[in-house]
């Protein structure tokens, strides 16, 4: 269950980018990096409401996420995914992920750390 998590959950962090009335993004923290001086790390907190689409992208750094409270998605091939409350999601720098949409009728809550260079853009489309 987790490997399936790890390869459709992942797409939950590209809010940043993409907020709207549907997906909501909001900054915890933000902080430098303890002895990497052009690092920062960015803890979010994600909301995708019913019918929010998180569209296709990628991130210069790593991602670590944890499904807060779940939900159903349907994913850029139509495959439907269950996410569970409690999962935990990695996603390495440069690994593109979604598209998902929330298809179910509740909220979907993410907790997301990125760490990021702070020298390049913090997310970018991915065809």
């Amino acid at each position: 269950m987790i490997r399936l998590a790890l390869a459709s959950v992942a797409f939950l962090a590209a809010a940043p980018l993409h907020a709207s009335d549907l997906v909501l993004h909001e900054i915890l923290s933000e902080q430098p990096l303890s002895d990497a001086e052009n690092m920062k790390v960015v803890i979010s907190r994600v909301t995708l409401k019913p019918g929010g689409t998180i569209e296709r992208m990628a991130h210069p750094g790593d991602m670590h996420a944890v499904i807060l409270t779940g939900g159903t998605v349907e994913l850029g091939d139509g495959e439907q995914r269950i996410l569970d409350d409690g999962t935990v999601v990695f996603r390495s720098a440069g690994v593109a992920y979604g598209p998902a949409r929330n298809i179910g009728s509740g909220d979907i809550e993410i907790l997301v750390t990125h760490v990021v260079n702070v020298l390049e853009p913090f997310s970018w489309p991915v065809e």
